[in-house]
């Protein structure tokens, strides 16, 4: 008996394995996915800029990098910046300014590095700034007036989404870039509005791939059709929970990470759970961590933990 709907995923073009090098930028949802990268000890980049959710803003966050663009001061408004999230704030406004270039740095250098790109799109509504007449990556609990709301347009993002693939292939020719969906639902905008904002970036997503050799991952897809159940959300209904999570992770590894590094992946998780692991002996549980770490190291001298 079947008690869901099983979504389809494609193989990703190039499979991860532990010589690649990923950079992954956009919503909320990027974060869950590069984290779980890490815990397995793949090298992984994510978000220099902190979360940003909409087309446009990461747009101008790439352009600024590979054309390197650096900040000043007259792209901060006191403790923060309208192109990045609240990561980055400072109450200096120099301290501020470093922050944006060392991301920017950071941005540039994976960028240049990276096997694997993969850009989660969470929202095509978006909050421009009057007075400047720019399109901000977070309004920073600033007054609603300051801003006016808009619907990115499918053209709009479409065209974002080609600029950012031709910036990267500019330092970078064989990147595989892939696309998300973020499923988290943005219902403060509306429920239909939500809805309508979802599928106009699914179809800005698919004019890109249908023009390169991109791909998409179907974590939209898969929660709505396999996770139609409220235990896989958070207590607003809104958010993935971490059994969720876990889920569409499941999925991911299948179908985009290397079955070579099973081993591998498998002896990271058993030192990462005994790291977390609160023991009643310290010592000797930290002993313990040291021995296993050692032999980790043997068996894999390049690892990052």
């Amino acid at each position: 008996m079947k008690l869901s709907t099983p979504v389809p995923i494609t193989n990703l073009p190039l499979l991860i394995d532990y010589n690649s090098k990923m950079l992954l930028l956009g919503s909320c949802f990027t974060e869950h996915i590069g984290s779980k990268l890490n815990f397995y000890g793949f090298e992984v980049a994510v978000n220099p800029f902190g979360i940003v959710f909409n087309s446009t803003s990461l747009r101008i966050l790439v352009q600024r990098a590979i054309k390197n663009q650096i900040f000043t001061l007259e792209d901060c408004t006191n403790h923060y910046s309208y192109f990045c999230h609240s990561d980055l704030n400072s109450k200096h406004p120099e301290q501020l300014v470093l922050n944006l270039n060392n991301a920017l740095y950071e941005l540039r250098a994976s960028l240049k590095t990276a096997t694997h790109l993969f850009l989660t799109l969470g929202t095509a509504w978006v909050y421009r700034h009057i007075e400047k007449d720019i399109i901000v990556a977070n309004c920073h609990k600033q007054p609603q007036h300051v801003f006016k709301k808009e619907l990115l347009s499918i053209e709009a993002m479409t065209l974002d989404l080609k600029l950012i693939s031709e910036l990267a292939q500019q330092i970078n020719p064989d990147v595989s870039i892939t696309y998300t969906l973020s499923p988290v639902r943005h219902v403060k905008d509306g429920f239909i509005e939500n809805q309508r904002s979802k599928s106009r970036l699914h179809e800005a997503i698919q004019n890109q791939i249908d023009v390169t050799n991109a791909s998409y991952f179907p974590a939209y897809e898969i929660a709505m059709d396999e996770l139609r159940d409220y235990r896989f959300y958070a207590r607003d209904m809104l958010h993935l929970n971490e059994l969720g999570i876990d889920f569409i992770w499941s999925r991911f590894r299948e179908s985009g990470i290397n079955n070579n590094t099973l081993p591998k992946q498998k002896a990271i998780e058993k030192y990462r759970n005994l790291s977390n692991h609160k023991a009643s002996d310290v010592a000797t549980h930290q002993q313990l961590i040291n021995k296993v770490k050692e032999e980790l190291a043997s068996l894999y001298p390049d690892l990052h933990l």
